[in-house]
């Protein structure tokens, strides 16, 4: 799993952080439940607690979910040529995770256990028409749109995009 850099763990902490906040002031300013000190602690809090401690448990976790992920039933001439943890979204607001594979003939994505969402799916590689870098909630540069002769669209949250387009281009 590809680390957060620096600037991707501030934006993390923003955006944890800051609407946190927000909430617990709008809460106080309407039940009057909390001191401005107390709002102030809690968001500081509670910014440490995720934009630290979230990402040091991801690092921690995540390897040991992919590395249960069964790896597709293959064609009889079909090969493995990379994979890496991914995610798959299924509807407009549902991200699946799991691990993506690519073969020489197909991108597959396997979700982890852990989902409610099964299944595999399957790309094969003469389908695809297009596959364009995107940003996931337009903030992070992690995501990938594959696009199919059918016009039918599967966005893709990355680890290493750049790794992941040099693969495909091959």
């Amino acid at each position: 799993m590809k680390k957060l850099n620096f600037k991707q763990r501030i934006i993390f902490v923003l955006l944890s952080g800051i609407p946190y906040g927000i909430v617990l002031l709008l809460l106080n300013y309407i039940f009057d439940l909390y001191t401005i000190k107390s709002v102030l602690y809690q968001t500081l809090f509670f910014t440490i607690l995720f934009g630290i401690g979230f990402p040091f448990v991801l690092e921690k976790l995540v390897p040991k979910m992919l590395s249960k992920v069964k790896n597709p039933e293959m064609h009889a001439d079909e090969t493995i040529i990379f994979e890496d943890g991914a995610s798959l979204f299924r509807g407009a607001l549902v991200a699946v995770g799991g691990k993506l594979f690519l073969t020489n003939k197909r991108l597959i994505f396997n979700p982890h256990k852990y989902n409610f969402q099964k299944g595999e799916t399957s790309i094969e590689l003469s389908e695809i028409t297009e596959i364009s870098k995107r940003k996931t909630s337009r903030i992070m540069d992690n995501g990938l749109r594959v696009v199919t002769k059918d016009n039918t669209k599967y966005d893709l949250v990355l680890n290493d995009r750049d790794e992941w387009l040099k693969q495909l281009k091959k």
